[in-house]
């Protein structure tokens, strides 16, 4: 009999479960999002002058919500943003795959992965006031300098989260990698190939490479895609593993 305050085997594999689904549900959700905020084809700059004054990465996600109607980049934000707090029980499931590891070498993986997702709903939801204040520019017509800038300016703020936590992501997968390839956890050794830093560039490049209207609607959902593929091997794997 469990010791009072231990949670039975059975009870934690039950939790970890749910805990995986979770981020699964939220993969597909935020999937959702990325689709409506990012899957229209592109504007071009002779259609839309504000373009002109961006390039890379900005440029397109720009030209991708500009022709994308207020309802539709609003439904785009709260699919992430409501869905948000699911990632955050999500690494649970993470930690419980980690935790038979020593805990200096499995509790920061889990923290720094934490800490990306915890970001994550403010950088995805500020899409919508990004692509909104872009569609006040244009719509307005005016040629002031400042207004022009404004959407630079908030992609600027946009990208500083954005850059913290794809470093968090990075640092927390190295880690975890290093976790699994030391053991013991609950993970099998191959495995260590299975994280945000090797899951996510694969959702880029699938992304890619889908044809057609499909492709254009999944063009900006690589971090999705990835995190789809992360969450849904972890889960199948632990799954098998405790049955």
């Amino acid at each position: 009999m469990p010791s009072p305050g231990v949670r039975p085997p059975a009870r934690e594999d039950r939790w970890s479960r749910i805990a995986g689904l979770c981020g699964v549900v939220a993969s597909i959700a935020w999937l959702a999002g990325d689709i409506l905020l990012l899957g229209k084809p592109m504007g071009t700059a002779d259609r839309y002058p504000l373009l002109a004054s961006y390039d890379g990465t900005a440029r397109d996600s720009l030209a991708a919500m500009l022709p994308a109607s207020t309802t539709r980049l609003a439904w785009g934000a709260l699919l992430g943003v409501l869905t948000g707090p699911l990632y955050l029980v999500a690494c649970r499931h993470l930690r419980q795959g980690l935790r038979p590891a020593r805990r200096r070498l499995s509790l920061p993986p889990y923290l720094l992965l934490v800490t990306g997702f915890a970001l994550a709903p403010f950088a995805h939801g500020s899409f919508y006031y990004w692509g909104q204040a872009a569609k006040a520019v244009h719509e307005s017509g005016a040629g002031s300098g400042v207004l022009t800038g404004l959407p630079g300016d908030m992609a600027t703020v946009l990208f500083i989260p954005y850059g913290v936590l794809l470093a968090c992501w990075l640092a927390g997968s190295v880690w975890m990698a290093v976790c699994v390839l030391r053991g013991p956890t609950a993970y099998p050794r191959w495995m260590c190939a299975v994280n945000p830093l090797v899951c996510i560039p694969v959702g880029a490049l699938l992304t890619r490479v889908v044809p057609g209207a499909a492709g254009v609607a999944v063009q900006g959902a690589a971090l999705s895609v990835g995190n789809l593929l992360f969450f849904t091997l972890s889960t199948a794997v632990l799954w098998k593993r405790r049955e």
